[in-house]
């Protein structure tokens, strides 16, 4: 991409760049992206920011790992949780409202409760569950934020994201033999697309689940995902929910005729 303007770096009276701190060296690349019509690749970055390589690449790691930027294979965006000051307020709400006749539709067709989610780091934020009276069969809460690797939906996104983020924000978090089973099974999941199926059998709650991720220019943007006590059919559900994220899909990237297959690399 072309980028559309230079930031200019900061300067002493004497036309000397002056030494940034971390504070600095972050606000810059927020500024950066805030300025930027497009996804930004890491010399994008570096030539917005002044920055050396080593040192955009680091702290851009950093930003990716609290939610402040997401890294797709086209380069870099602002994320989920970056400050308003300079970030997307209201992407979250263009994803809810896509989303929402969707939800009802699939609750309608299965009766089991349907959700919407989106990946921010480690964890999967819930934006959405409509469920009626059975929502409360399904312990999930809109708002909630839990380990993407413990989620059906997170699972599904995770696919998404290339096996190096997933070390990046999971390694710590799990024991080494959870990290290769976890790479083991995201690696089928890329195979199918990024459909995750988790049945009721393999879950002490009994709760079978299945989720889909709704696909953007980028990679995933969200996730869709059923959940019911006992079992769900994965021939008769799976094709309903590819349905439903190709439609939410469509509303929100009405522009564009074809989209990148999610999972693919």
């Amino acid at each position: 991409m072309s980028v559309a303007a230079v930031l200019p770096l900061p300067q002493t009276t004497s036309g000397r760049r002056t030494p940034l701190g971390v504070v600095g060296r972050v606000t810059r690349i927020l500024d950066a992206f805030s300025e930027a019509p497009d996804l930004l690749m890491l010399e994008d970055v570096m030539a917005l920011t002044g920055l050396p390589r080593s040192t955009a690449f680091r702290i851009l790691g950093q930003l990716v790992d609290e939610g402040w930027i997401e890294h797709h294979t086209r380069g870099y965006r602002l994320g989920p949780e970056a400050p308003t000051l300079t970030g997307r307020p209201g992407e979250h709400q263009d994803v809810r409202v896509a989303a929402a006749e969707s939800l009802n539709e699939l609750h309608a067709a299965t009766g089991a409760v349907a959700h919407l989610s989106v990946l921010e780091g480690d964890r999967v934020h819930y934006l959405d569950k409509i469920g009626g009276s059975a929502a409360r069969s399904v312990p999930s809460r809109v708002g909630a934020r839990i380990l993407a690797s413990d989620t059906v939906s997170g699972r599904a996104l995770l696919a998404c994201q290339p096996p190096e983020y997933v070390d990046r924000v999971l390694r710590s978090r799990l024991s080494p033999g959870a990290i290769i089973d976890l790479h083991r099974d995201l690696a089928g999941a890329r195979q199918r697309r990024g459909i995750v199926h988790i049945p009721a059998a393999a879950t002490p709650s009994t709760i079978s689940s299945i989720a889909v991720p709704i696909a953007g220019p980028a990679g995933a943007v969200a996730a869709l995902s059923l959940a019911t006590p006992g079992e769900l059919s994965p021939a008769r559900v799976i094709p309903l929910l590819l349905g439903q994220s190709q439609r939410v899909t469509t509303a929100l990237f009405p522009g564009r005729r074809t989209l990148r297959r999610t999972g693919s690399r």
